[in-house]
């Protein structure tokens, strides 16, 4: 579970993990090659599977914008191997915290 203020009645909700938007983007839309489905270190079909808490890329949810000056967090499963091309970040601060592996990160 994870808290969201509620825009709409101005409240702090608890929302469970399964209730999250889930996202599988097409590999070229990131400059990755096609998907590896025979590689065995991968543990999802796809390279990128993100669950977003609040509005983003292709989901819109008007009760869950944002948390105060919060207005990005992504619980995302990157493959081995693949990642986001470079794309700019204007006006905000990037945090990334590891659950399981190694990341490099490389500002534009």
């Amino acid at each position: 579970f994870f808290s969201v203020l509620n825009m709409s009645t101005g409240k702090v909700e608890y929302v469970s993990a399964e209730s999250l938007f889930v996202s599988e983007p097409e590999p070229v839309y990131f400059g990755n090659p096609n998907n590896d489905a025979n590689n065995p270190a991968w543990n999802n079909g796809n390279w990128l599977k993100s669950r977003f808490h609040f509005s983003f890329a292709e989901y819109n949810d008007v009760n869950r914008l944002d948390f105060g000056v919060l207005r990005v967090m992504n619980d995302d499963l990157v493959q081995p191997n693949r990642g986001f091309a470079t794309h700019g970040h204007r006006d905000m601060e990037i945090v990334t915290y590891i659950v399981e592996g190694r990341l490099t990160h490389q500002d534009s």
